[in-house]
Parts: structure tokens; sequence; C-alpha cells
């Protein structure tokens, strides 16, 4: 399962990456400022711009933050918390906490699912 990434997914990744790196140059930081100001190697820095998906969620945000673009990469999800897809799960109140609490079991996937 493991060998299985959605080619949507490395394409939304890759484009990204684009981004990032444009932003980066745009901007005039250097991949070692980059290292020095977040903790994030530059070999990491190097992942996220050719779109890997096997970089830690953490660095990611981060490097998304310190260039300013985290608004434009999940643009999609401005208001999402008022969406019927979370509000039928939560209670009045912090719609974040009230649906952490919920839990669900459900079967594992097999390979033949996907």
């Amino acid at each position: 399962m493991n060998d299985f990434f959605p080619v949507v997914c490395a394409d939304r990744l890759s484009k990204i990456g684009l981004l990032v790196k444009a932003r980066r140059l745009a901007l005039g930081v250097r991949q070692s400022d980059i290292k020095v100001t977040l903790g994030v190697s530059a070999h990491t820095l190097r992942k996220i711009e050719g779109g890997s998906e096997l970089v830690d969620l953490r660095s990611f945000m981060l490097v998304l933050w310190k260039l300013g673009i985290t608004d434009t990469v999940f643009a999609s999800l401005e208001g999402v918390e008022k969406t019927s897809e979370i509000t039928r799960f939560t209670d009045e109140g912090e719609p974040h906490h009230s649906i952490a609490k919920k839990r669900v079991r459900l079967p594992k996937p097999k390979p033949e699912d996907f």
C-alpha cells in the first residue's frame, strides 16, 4: 500500500512545489535562509519544491507560512468549518474540539478496493 499515491495528489504537490520555489525566488530567500529561520533543511526544502510526498507536514506548513502562501495553497478551505460536511458532526461551540472527540470504526481497506 505504501507504493500507491494518486496521480491527482502528486500533480497537486508538484504545483505547490513550483509555487513554493517561485515565491522563494521572488522574495530573494535562499535555501540556507529557510534553514536558519525555520530549522528546515535544504534537503527538505528541495523535496517540497520538487513535489515530493515524503515530507513531514510540519516542515511543509512552516515553509508555506514563512513564504506567505498558506492562504493561497489552502484558499478552498476558507469557511469549511461552516459546511454541512462538518457541522453535522459538531456540537454548539468550537467545531474542531467537538468533532475531534468523535470516533468511528471502519473496516480495513483491501488492496482490491483501490
